[in-house]
This record gives C-alpha cells, structure tokens and sequence, in this order.
C-alpha cells in the first residue's frame, strides 16, 4: 500500500520477500533518496536501487538510517552479492555465524541481511552508546571494544570508523537525535589525519535518519 509518494517501512517489507521475523509497525516513514555524490556512478545507482529497503529497515530497527546506509556503502557498495575472503556475505557483510546468531538463514536476501546488519548496529549502539564504538564493535567484534573501552588501535578499524562518518556526512541525515559529543573524540589516523567522531543517544524519535 502507498499513501501519496511515499512508501511506509512497512508496506515496503510487506511487497518483498517473506520476512525471517514478524515486522512490528511505527509511525515513521521512508526517508527520501537523495545521491551522496562522491560514489561512482554504478555504486551510486545501486544505492538508489537499495535505498528504499535500507530506509525502512533502519527504521524498523530503530537506527539512523544515513548511519546504515553509510555502512552499507563502506561494507559492500551495495552488492548483495559480494562475498569477502573471509567469508562475510552480503550487503552488510555478515560473517556466517553472526547471520545465524541473528536469525539471517540466507545473506544474499538483501532484505534478510539488512535486517540482520541493522540488528546487529543496533545491539552495538545500545551497549556503547557511542556510534564510533558501535561501528568499531560491528568491525573488530564488540570483545574487543569492551576490553579496551576505545576504538581498537588497528588500522582497518580505524579506517572503517573514519569512512562511515565521513559517508554519513555527505548524507546529510543526521538529525537532533544524534549529537556531537560534548567533547570530540579524535581518532588518529594514519598520515596525521583526524576525524570528529559522534556520541549517540538513544532515538526517541520515531524516524531518526
């Protein structure tokens, strides 16, 4: 069912595929595409393809959805196919005994594997309540950040992290929701590079983005 233009998360699931969990229905509604503008353009047109059910899976799971879609973008470039050399299947390149975790039986259903991913940003953003950590947890494993209560000092992590907010940024989604820490928290890059990385509280707002 559509009212007007816009499309609701739920009615967007409901047209898909047959969903690995009930879908339980909110108020909030689809967040409009709009390009980024520093893909290639074929990374871009799959972005536009898959926009839509990244919007309305964001929103069922309650996470901001240009943070997912900037993590969708760092993870597979929109590829549902893709498959990393160590095993990660994907759109948000779920690693087979995560996705099992999560109840995601086929990874290269983009819905089933958006569902799973936006799960699992989920579990990580209410247990650090930080997005920098949340994202560090989703690449390094969440053991890791508990330990060192930081971003875990490897290269890729720290890259990943920076790439995400940078690709969340160019979005322009974020909203009150999300707000920039009282005091920034510098990640060191490699070449001398930082970035401004983000607090996250807890949505309580029916669409965040």
């Amino acid at each position: 069912m559509q009212t007007g233009r816009v499309m609701t998360g739920a009615a967007l699931i409901a047209q898909s595929v047959v969903a690995p969990y009930m879908y339980s229905p909110s108020a909030c509604t689809m967040t409009p595409y709009r390009p980024r503008g520093d893909l290639a353009p074929w990374q871009e047109a799959r972005r536009a393809r898959y926009f839509p059910l990244i919007s309305a899976v964001a929103c069922e799971a309650g996470v901001p959805t240009g943070l997912f879609d900037a993590l969708v973008a760092q993870e597979s470039r929109y590829d549902p196919l893709i498959v990393s050399p160590k095993g990660a299947v994907g759109l948000t390149q779920l690693m087979p005994g995560t996705a099992r975790g999560l109840g995601v039986f086929d990874s290269r259903d983009p819905l089933s594997n958006l569902r799973g991913g936006a799960r699992y940003l989920r579990a990580h953003l209410d247990e650090f309540k930080r997005v920098d950590l949340a994202l560090a947890a989703y690449n390094a494993g969440p053991g890791r950040v508990r330990t060192m209560g930081r971003i875990p000092p490897f290269r890729e992590t720290i890259e990943y992290v920076a790439a995400i907010t940078r690709g969340w940024s160019n979005g322009a989604f974020r909203t009150a929701s999300i707000q920039t820490a009282s005091t920034p928290i510098a990640a060191t890059m490699p070449r001398g590079r930082g970035v401004q990385l983000l607090a996250y509280t807890s949505t309580s707002v029916p669409n965040p983005r």
